[in-house]
C-alpha cells in the first residue's frame, strides 16, 4: 500500500471512530446524559456495523460498499448535527446510531489493526482539542468531511476489478 492510499484507508477509518465523540461533543450543551446516550449509540451502531459489513462485503462488491456507506453515513451525520444544533436529544440518539451503522466500512474492506489505533487515536485528539476550544460541532463536521472526501478519493486510486480482501481469510 502506497503512502497516499495508507492516508487515504486512516482518513476512511476516521468517521466510524470519530462518531461516538463528536455525537457526545456535540450534545454536552444539551445534558451530559443525552451525550453519553448519543455516543452509546454512535458505538453500539459502529459495532454492529462491523458484522453487517463483513456480511456485505461477501455479496457486493467493495467500491459499491463504501461508496454506498459514505453517502448514507454523510445524510445521518448531517441530519444528526441539525438535531443537535435544535437540541433534539431523542432524534440526535437515534441518528447517532444510524451513523454508526452506516459508518463506511473500510475497516472490514482492508483490515489493518494499526492503521485502526491511528484513528482511534486521531479521534480523541480532535475531540479533545474541539473540546477545549468549545468547537461542539465541529468534530461532526469532521466526520462528515472524511467521508465525503476520503472514501470516493480512495475507491478512485483502487483500481476498479481489484480485490480487496478475501472475505473468507482472517
Amino acid at each position: 500500500m502506497s503512502p497516499g492510499q495508507r492516508l487515504l484507508s486512516l482518513t476512511a477509518r476516521l468517521p466510524g471512530t470519530l462518531l461516538p465523540f463528536a455525537a457526545g461533543l456535540a450534545l454536552s450543551p444539551t445534558g451530559l446524559l443525552y451525550a453519553l446516550a448519543a455516543a452509546i449509540a454512535a458505538l453500539t451502531g459502529w459495532w454492529i456495523s462491523q458484522a453487517a459489513s463483513r456480511w456485505l462485503h461477501r455479496r457486493m462488491h467493495t467500491h459499491h460498499l463504501l461508496l454506498c456507506s459514505a453517502v448514507l453515513y454523510v445524510v445521518a451525520v448531517i441530519l444528526l448535527l441539525v438535531a443537535a444544533e435544535q437540541h433534539a436529544a431523542g432524534t440526535a440518539a437515534a441518528l447517532s446510531l444510524a451513523g454508526g451503522l452506516t459508518a463506511p466500512a473500510e475497516r472490514v474492506a482492508v483490515p489493518h489493526p494499526r492503521l485502526d489505533r491511528t484513528a482511534l487515536a486521531a479521534a480523541v485528539v480532535i475531540s479533545l482539542i474541539c473540546g477545549a476550544a468549545s468547537a461542539w460541532s465541529v468534530p461532526l463536521v469532521a466526520a462528515a468531511l472524511a467521508a465525503a472526501i476520503s472514501v470516493p478519493l480512495l475507491v478512485m486510486t483502487r483500481g476498479a476489478g481489484e480485490k480487496l480482501s478475501d472475505p473468507e481469510t482472517p
